[in-house]
């Protein structure tokens, strides 16, 4: 029997070893590639949905303004107009129903229906399990940054028209809505000089977490939470109620507006929103057409309070150019949501050109309760 030298033996175990490592290291590599692989499909996924959804939602956007472009009649703008029933299905009555087929509703189960009840009927799935847009009038809310105007008499009657507002929606004490005010008013104001009940950076630089006060008018209903006094429900409650134009004199539209703002009008403290409840109620008749002129309102305005102290001038108008377009796009388990501040031009420019519509900003988001992720601006219309 001829032995084997016992250095062999030793490279023989090397060797061994050395394979063994080889392999684990090309598994290990090999597993590794396949998770990159995986996560490159499954990122390749997102960014493709993501995309689609923000296709969708641009789309809606366009076709939103499309039908505010194309309103014929912009000196009185109401309820019953297709902007306004835009992407809101009506309950279809028996004439609607027998021509269903032929109609087109937002509503899913309105087209599930549809395409249920004509078997021949050839569809197209676009992959979206939910689609909502609508158009909202901002003018028949308050616009916050009129408290940013600076005339004397103005800012007065503003300061009442904002106090009003919170007494109507039963938000804080007389001292604590005077509080709201003047830290709301030093937050939108040009200097850092504090004013009655104020709030300026040298106070918000006191906090735990300091900064500074913003001095420019307000861009979106979210930032009131970094001004004093403004918790989430106070913010909660104001939100069906007021803007943010990127103006400081905007009027309410008395054919759009509730009649919490209409109420809040008044000169003096608001007891009763009867008059203007009976007032707005005109809107619900058959065959309205929108209000011609305000003199009623103002009548209903003046018995909200019972001084009867007056009723605020240059506050009421029967149309509106600020709207905004809002739409979701529901893909999968992913919400995709976008929302565009719309100028709309109500009278004829200039020079005879065709009044445009114009989107002054857009936000883009997938937490669409916010609404508040990506700001672009732009400077796109439709004529």
């Amino acid at each position: 029997m001829v032995r084997q030298p016992a250095n062999t033996t030793k490279q023989k175990g090397v060797v061994l070893i050395v394979v063994i490592f080889a392999i684990v290291l090309m598994t290990t590599l090999l597993a590794i590639m396949i998770e990159d692989q995986h996560m490159f499909v499954r990122r390749l996924g997102n960014q493709k949905v993501a995309e689609q959804g923000y296709q969708y939602t641009q789309g809606l956007n366009a076709w939103a303004e499309r039908v505010l472009n194309d309103d014929q009649n912009r000196a009185i703008d109401y309820l019953d107009e297709d902007w306004a029933k835009f992407g809101r299905p009506e309950e279809l009555g028996d004439n609607d129903a027998e021509q269903g087929a032929d109609s087109f509703s937002l509503d899913r189960s309105t087209q599930r229906a549809q395409e249920e009840s004509d078997e021949e009927n050839a569809t197209i799935d676009f992959g979206i399990d939910e689609v909502e847009v609508t158009i909202d009038d901002l003018q028949g809310r308050y616009n916050l940054n009129n408290l940013a105007i600076k005339e004397p008499q103005a800012a007065a009657n503003q300061k009442r028209i904002f106090q009003n507002l919170l007494s109507v929606l039963e938000i804080g004490e007389f001292d604590e809505r005077d509080r709201l005010h003047g830290a709301l008013v030093d937050w939108v104001d040009e200097n850092d000089l504090s004013g009655p009940n104020g709030f300026e950076s040298g106070d918000y630089g006191s906090k735990t977490v300091s900064y500074f006060a913003a001095d420019q008018k307000l861009t979106s209903i979210g930032e009131l939470r970094f001004v004093e006094g403004f918790n989430q429900e106070i913010i909660n409650k104001l939100r069906p109620y007021v803007s943010v134009l990127p103006v400081e004199t905007a009027k309410i539209n008395i054919n759009t507006t509730s009649p919490e703002i209409l109420a809040s009008l008044s000169k003096s403290v608001v007891t009763d929103l009867g008059s203007v409840t009976s007032f707005l109620a005109q809107r619900e008749q058959e065959g309205f057409q929108g209000f011609s002129e305000v003199t009623t309102a103002q009548t209903a305005v003046i018995a909200s309070s019972a001084a009867n102290g007056g009723f605020i001038q240059g506050m009421m108008q029967l149309n509106s150019q600020f709207f905004q377009i809002n739409a979701k796009v529901t893909l999968g388990n992913r919400d995709f949501c976008m929302t565009s501040l719309v100028l709309r031009e109500s009278a004829t420019a200039e020079g005879g050109t065709t009044p445009k519509v114009t989107v002054l900003n857009r936000q883009h988001s997938t937490l669409c309760e916010e609404q508040s992720t990506i700001t672009t601006n732009s400077d796109e219309d439709l004529s």
